[in-house]
């Protein structure tokens, strides 16, 4: 994992980075206010990792490892597309409904990255605890699976990001 990507993740992963913000909402029995998604692509044998992030604040981002100098692109809130913020709202509903379902640890663990490109890492956080599951993109993509609704939140999440991304006007040189 290239070290910006990592720096951006790990400030997703700590709530100390909220703890000034007002209207942190906490959701669920377990008082969610970050949800998100990592996974990973496999470029030519070497595993790039995707993440997505949301908190009850509303702001969402997207981040993914590349071939650049940072070593990491991204795609940072969501600019008033309602559509994007409906999506990523719903992610942290459903996150706050599951984390019974998730394996638990205290906040401030390490998330255990994707350990391939077929793996999926659902997370939530609470001020308490760390909560995350891994399951494979052909289990979590099944309409019966109990992580569907949230992980199909995620993807149009990142859906609107690329069509935010796609739309916004390009820098003429």
């Amino acid at each position: 994992m290239k070290t910006a990507y990592k720096n951006m993740r790990a400030f997703w992963l700590d709530l100390k980075n909220l703890e000034n913000r007002h209207g942190i909402l906490e959701i669920g029995p377990d008082k969610i206010a970050v949800a998100g998604v990592e996974m990973a692509v496999d470029d030519n044998g070497t595993l790039k990792y995707v993440f997505v992030g949301t908190n009850s604040l509303g702001d969402t981002s997207f981040y993914f490892e590349n071939n650049s100098k940072s070593g990491i692109g991204g795609i940072i809130g969501a600019n008033g597309n309602q559509d994007l913020q409906n999506a990523a709202a719903h992610l942290l509903a459903y996150a706050g409904k599951l984390t019974e379902k998730m394996t638990a640890v205290p906040a401030g663990s390490e998330l255990p990255a994707p350990l391939s490109d077929q793996d999926v890492c659902l997370f939530a956080l609470s001020k308490e605890k760390l909560f995350y599951i891994h399951v494979t993109q052909s289990q979590v993509r099944q309409p019966d699976h109990p992580f569907y609704p949230m992980f199909a939140y995620s993807q149009q999440t990142i859906g609107f990001f690329r069509q935010q991304q796609s739309s916004a006007p390009t820098a003429q040189s």
